[in-house]
């Protein structure tokens, strides 16, 4: 893999973003990554959700509306987020995957100008090892810190590593333990910046949210998606309970963390970004879990709280992708980085132009016989399978909840045509098994 180069950027650089209101030293950076949690399960956009902390957060940040997934899938959704890259440039084509050892991380690249990182939690990215012991060197990707496992399948007394193979214990219930642990990391005093990176498990099940959070929801009546099929709805209504329980118990941990920072003193120098891997269907169209194409479950939540730079209480309505959450960060704190597909999101939060492609990419189950690719641009979404054929074309700002599938209309064949274009050159652009001569690369 080419390395790519990490340069300081000005203090009031192009683009419109004006950084010079920031602190001299660069920023600590925070952050908070959930497993399966759906962008539409959000703080201002779902009112049967109860999560108070993540509103707080919400209102002190800037909220991108429409975030996608790279892929949505535990570890490629992880490994976009860590390293800007699309889940196939670094390896990591399906959940079980190792990411690449040379493939560079937020991490890794920060290390090399004086942070201080860390991570806790579930890692995914380091085969299918269960707990999974990740030793200290290359396979930790520039974290120094550590108290993570690879793979965890319960979320009580569950185990993790710190620096020998000798699993350790994470007492009660594994999020609020994290999160402690998290406090703990924020609290040390230090000289230099530190980056962490926390990131849990839930809301992805086996879900079992302590008791007070599953008595928030235990009478309440969900109000349904309109995709969801009626004869599933007490079924879904049982699983929209424990679900929901779990997103307020997190929420509950992410309190923790935004405690620590206030009580450190370190808040308004830190850049706090909340997000997840991959959404969940929950009962739309009748499906569960993720690894799919619709909006449920490529939707995730992206939060940016950065009181230095960053106007609070703002909302946007963008489609973005959740590679381009490392070139933003790396901006706010004063880097440039090139060689990367996504986009520095940082013009956006100053209300302006937003620099690149106005298209979002998405790929999913890759090397499966399910293998598709998709493009959002404006209200279009174009999906394909393996074959580049497409069996999707949704207009979402007439049909949110994609029950109308014009792939074979007459009358959108424009659009049809126009958007199995973008997303070629998106596969063109991305190194994703194509060549510029239009010859497929297959494995």
């Amino acid at each position: 893999m080419i390395r790519r180069r990490f340069l300081q950027a000005l203090l009031a650089s192009a683009g419109g973003f004006d950084l010079s209101r920031a602190a001299k030293r660069h920023p600590n950076i925070v952050f908070l990554i959930a497993g399966g949690w759906r962008g539409q399960t959000w703080p201002g956009a779902d009112e049967d959700l109860q999560a108070p902390n993540l509103a707080r957060l919400t209102a002190e940040g800037a909220w991108f509306r429409r975030a996608y997934t790279a892929n949505p899938e535990p570890g490629p959704g992880r490994a976009a987020i860590l390293t800007g890259l699309f889940p196939h440039a670094c390896g990591v084509f399906r959940d079980g995957d190792r990411l690449a050892e040379d493939a560079e991380t937020l991490a890794g690249l920060l290390a090399e100008v004086g942070y201080e990182s860390g991570f806790i939690g579930h890692w995914r990215l380091d085969g299918r090892a269960s707990p999974g012991y990740v030793p200290p060197g290359p396979r930790r990707h520039g974290f120094a810190y550590w108290a993570a496992a690879n793979r965890v399948r319960r979320y009580y007394d569950a185990p993790y590593f710190l620096d020998s193979p000798e699993p350790q214990t994470a007492r009660g219930f594994e999020p609020e333990f994290q999160a402690r642990l998290a406090a703990e990391f924020i609290g040390r005093r230090r000289e230099d910046p530190f980056f962490l990176c926390l990131a849990w498990g839930p809301p992805a099940g086996p879900r079992a949210a302590p008791p007070r959070f599953r008595e928030l929801y235990r009478k309440r009546r969900f109000s349904l998606r309109l995709n969801v099929p009626a004869e599933q709805g007490e079924a879904v209504q049982r699983s929209l309970a424990d679900y929901y329980a779990m997103c307020s118990a997190l929420d509950a941990c992410a309190g923790t963390v935004l405690d620590a920072l206030e009580e450190a003193g370190a808040a308004g120098g830190t850049i706090v970004v909340f997000t997840s891997d991959s959404g969940d269907m929950l009962g739309s169209h009748g499906l569960e879990g993720a690894g799919l194409f619709y909006e449920e479950a490529v939707r995730v939540p992206l939060v940016i709280r950065y009181p230095a730079a960053v106007e609070a209480g703002s909302a946007h309505h963008l489609p973005v992708s959740t590679v381009d959450i490392l070139p933003t960060v790396l901006y706010l704190a004063g880097f440039r980085i090139s060689g990367l597909p996504g986009r520095n999101l940082a013009p956006a939060l100053a209300g302006g132009d937003v620099e690149g492609s106005e298209s979002v990419y998405c790929q999913g189950r890759l090397g499966s016989r399910g293998e598709w690719r998709m493009v959002v641009r404006g209200l279009d979404k174009i999906v394909v399978d393996r074959d580049e054929t497409v069996t999707h074309l949704f207009n979402l700002g007439r049909d949110p909840y994609e029950l109308e599938n014009l792939a074979e209309e007459k009358a959108v064949r424009r659009t049809r045509d126009e958007m199995r274009a973008i997303l070629r050159d998106w596969m063109r652009r991305a190194g994703d098994r194509i060549l510029p001569s239009g010859l497929k690369v297959r494995e």
